[in-house]
């Protein structure tokens, strides 16, 4: 019985030291990745690749995964990859339209560009409301939202 008990320990020891080393697979989300020769924007490139690119992960540090790129040692940024592979996604408006080029701004205003960058206090946005019918309140709520990593996959995958 004795010797049942230590193979199974065995074996549960030997599967978790086989997890603790295993590689996760990440994915490019984004149209490029830069793999970074440490964990920092400011650092060297060791090189750029593209959306959909398989990428071995071997550990994180912070907001970064560290990928081996090129028999190298490199990482990125944790906010360009993720542990599915990119989405095939297909736009509803196309710039070709006839209609679209004609009926829709291709730029905010001045006036916008301008509130936008300089901020708005609560004052400014009380007085846009009530002269142009800028509901701030319906913003601040739709700002506030937030949705959760999984739920915008299993939308996205019609779940």
């Amino acid at each position: 019985m004795k010797k049942i008990v230590l193979a199974g320990m065995s074996m549960l020891l030997v599967l978790a030291a086989g997890a603790a080393y295993a590689q996760d697979t990440y994915y490019v989300q984004s149209k490029k990745a830069k793999i970074m020769m440490k964990p920092s924007f400011s650092a060297g490139a060791l090189g750029e690749v593209a959306k959909g690119t398989k990428l071995a992960a071997s550990g994180k540090e912070g907001s970064w995964v560290k990928v081996s790129f090129n028999n190298k040692t490199g990482y990125v940024s944790s906010f360009v990859v993720a542990a599915h592979a990119p989405l095939d996604r297909e736009g509803v408006i196309r710039a070709d339209q006839d209609d679209i080029k004609q009926n829709v701004r291709r730029r905010a205003s001045t006036y916008t560009s301008a509130a936008a960058a300089r901020g708005l206090t609560a004052e400014d946005r009380k007085r846009l409301s009530m002269e142009e019918e800028v509901n701030y309140r319906a913003l601040e709520k739709i700002e506030a939202f937030t949705v959760k990593d999984e739920e915008v996959v299993q939308f996205a995958e019609g779940r």
